[in-house]
């Protein structure tokens, strides 16, 4: 069953009657919508034109409200009321200076979250929601204010700003014993869009010159499980060098020689909706800032 659409007056002169009734003065009410006198008084007009009655009766030094006015005031006001209290809970984002990020699993588990305390740090007063999600989610509909999405160079668009790119290369854990490629057992993960032809240790092998020993990889779902393995010793995993880059530093990973696979590249997208907010300009310039130094 479709509901019947509901027939109103229009909205200006619905937001007139209730500032004069609730503040019975032309002038005070006009000021508080940012118009003038004639404008309300106009709009008002307009309203009993369109009820085919009287809502305000004006006399020589003063207003009142008619009796038609009195029945419609209480009611508009819980109605302004209710709509007030809808969109204060939609702009709890902006008087919190919450921002809410999206971007992969491993890129905010590998080098997102790494980073966040150094955010925290400069800038305590600003919340942050981060949702995790190998799908490109659309800022808008899921009113995110900003993400960090991976893929080809060549499908960035205008709304895009590259970060950086990386490549890919090799990793062991540190302290795994060094033996050779053929000898250890290698990881890998399904990409997620196979139409973006990810890097994969069949490539890596070729450019290395060596026969790929098939037998001895093990590939999971997703880049995070791959990574969870490389952390439990399994094996060798072919990784983004942009995740590995903190690991490799502190010298808990260790680079195996050979080949570097060319990558794609880290971009920032921001909600035009929400762009402007104090907490994602600040969160944008610091992730900036951030991956300047890879």
């Amino acid at each position: 069953m479709v509901a019947a659409m509901r027939k109103l007056p229009p909205l200006n002169a619905i937001r007139a009657f209730e500032a004069v009734a609730r503040r019975l003065s032309f002038a005070e009410a006009a000021e508080e919508l940012s118009v003038t006198s004639t404008a309300i008084s106009h709009q008002i007009r307009h309203l009993e034109a369109y009820l085919g009655f009287q809502v305000i009766e004006r006399r020589p030094r003063q207003i009142a409200l008619t009796p038609a006015g009195q029945e419609l005031f209480p009611k508009l006001q819980t109605a302004f009321d209710i709509l007030g209290e809808a969109f204060a809970m939609l702009d709890k984002d902006v008087e919190q200076s919450l921002v809410r990020v999206t971007t992969t699993y491993a890129f905010a588990e590998r080098w997102l979250v790494p980073r966040l305390p150094d955010f925290f740090d400069k800038h305590g007063e600003i919340r942050v929601e981060v949702e995790t999600d190998d799908d490109v989610l659309d800022l808008r509909v899921d009113r995110l204010d900003l993400a960090i999405r991976y893929g080809p160079q060549a499908s960035v668009n205008e709304e895009a700003e590259i970060l950086f790119s990386d490549r890919y290369i090799p990793v062991s854990l540190a302290d795994r014993p060094e033996t050779g490629l053929q000898d250890n057992r290698l990881l890998g993960f399904r990409w997620r869009n196979p139409d973006m032809g990810g890097p994969t240790w069949e490539e890596w092998f070729k450019e290395a010159g060596e026969p790929f020993p098939s037998d001895r990889i093990t590939r999971f779902s997703d880049e995070s499980a791959a990574f969870n393995a490389l952390d439990q010793g399994l094996g060798l995993l072919l990784s983004s060098s942009a995740l590995v880059d903190d690991g490799l530093q502190s010298g808990r990973y260790r680079q195996i020689p050979g080949p570097e696979l060319r990558g794609f590249a880290y971009c920032l997208v921001l909600n035009p909706l929400s762009r402007n907010k104090h907490g994602v300009k600040t969160f944008a310039d610091w992730v900036r800032r951030a991956a300047k130094q890879i």
